[in-house]
């Protein structure tokens, strides 16, 4: 449906767009006031983001609940836009001269990490095509059911940001959202200070704001695993494979088909809330570079549906897969090698034409 030009969303979208404005306009700094917090609210107002970072000075005070850590803790997001602020010292003499900050490199070890994306995307385009075309895998079972759960979460998700302005379970979301980042801070030896989670927006203080730490929410499907940790004992003690929950108009529904619809709506809650809120500008991605945090969250989760496909469709396997990936890492590097010599045959031409 083509809307006309100055559609502007929803209902909720508008109601949540207009409150946004008047808080902005209500935090405007006049000439006799303070314009210190008066910055601060605006920004906030501004940018809309639902996670919020909470700014931790340098140095921060040692609190009642942080006395057992072993060091002041950190946040896992950046206090502001220009990242973590750490920086690492260039080659020169004495050690002295300008610093690069980290955030730079990270982003220039993306720029490198773009042709292994490109190169896996096409080896599990290859891969899917093969299993569903020659293989039928788009008649199973497995696929109908979690192609389903991801469009119901899919119609929800719309339908919530439509009429209300805000997706569904966002306080759901804030929870998985943080425990995450704890849970990930926990499991690389660091300890976690506090745990905020409010309505749309928390945090976490930690002493290790690693890359994995502070990119984990967005690659790490928490309710799927959630799912999968309590579908283990049932299906072990239990086989709900072989139990009929319902039958309609001919087709029965059994206890593993429940569970793949069920993931397929954990899938569709992570991956919805994850493209939602890079949208809305993360301090998490800023903390490590926009680029580089970018790649990485795209290739894990590329790994983790590549998994996923290797584990219900009979027909594809992890060999076959790897040799995908070597041939289409020998092309690309073949064709960026020809590319690479067809500019700098093209650039000497033009000098020696002069």
């Amino acid at each position: 449906m083509n809307h006309p030009e100055n559609y502007t969303g929803g209902p909720g979208q508008r109601a949540v767009k207009a409150a946004l404005e008047k808080k902005a306009a209500k935090t405007v700094p006049t000439k006799n006031s303070a314009t210190a917090p008066q910055r601060s609210e605006s920004r906030r107002a501004t940018t809309g983001a639902p996670l919020r970072a909470a700014a931790v000075p340098a140095a921060p005070r040692k609190t009642a609940g942080s006395s057992s850590l072993k060091r002041a803790p950190a946040p896992v997001r950046s206090a502001g836009p220009r990242g973590d602020g750490r920086s690492v010292r260039s080659v020169r003499e004495g050690g002295q001269g300008r610093r690069v900050p980290l955030t730079v490199l990270k982003n220039i070890v993306g720029v490198f990490l773009l042709p292994v994306a490109w190169t896996w995307t096409v080896s599990f385009a290859g891969l899917f095509r093969e299993a569903t075309v020659r293989h039928s895998f788009w008649m199973t079972e497995d696929f109908w059911f979690f192609s389903l759960g991801c469009v119901l979460w899919l119609l929800a998700f719309s339908g919530g940001l439509y009429w209300r302005g805000v997706p569904p379970f966002l306080k759901t979301y804030v929870r998985f959202h943080e425990w995450t980042h704890a849970i990930w801070a926990w499991q690389s030896n660091g300890h976690v200070g506090e745990i905020k989670i409010n309505d749309d927006h928390g945090h976490v203080l930690t002493d290790k704001p690693t890359v994995l730490v502070t990119l984990a929410p967005y690659f790490y499907p928490l309710p799927c695993i959630v799912l999968t940790v309590l579908y283990l004992p049932l299906h072990i003690f239990f086989h709900p494979e072989q139990v009929v929950l319902f039958s309609l108009m001919g087709e029965s529904m059994s206890g593993i088909g429940l569970f793949v619809l069920l993931m397929g709506i954990g899938w569709g809650f992570h991956v919805t809330y994850t493209v939602w809120m890079i949208r809305k500008g993360q301090s998490d991605l800023r903390m490590h570079g926009n680029l580089f945090s970018l790649v990485v969250i795209y290739l894990v989760n590329l790994a983790v549906v590549t998994l996923f496909l290797f584990l219900t469709a009979a027909q594809v396997d992890a060999v076959q897969f790897l040799r995908a990936l070597r041939d289409n890492a020998e092309d690309f590097s073949e064709l960026a090698w020809r590319g690479m010599a067809f500019v700098y045959h093209a650039a000497r031409e033009a000098l020696q034409a002069r």
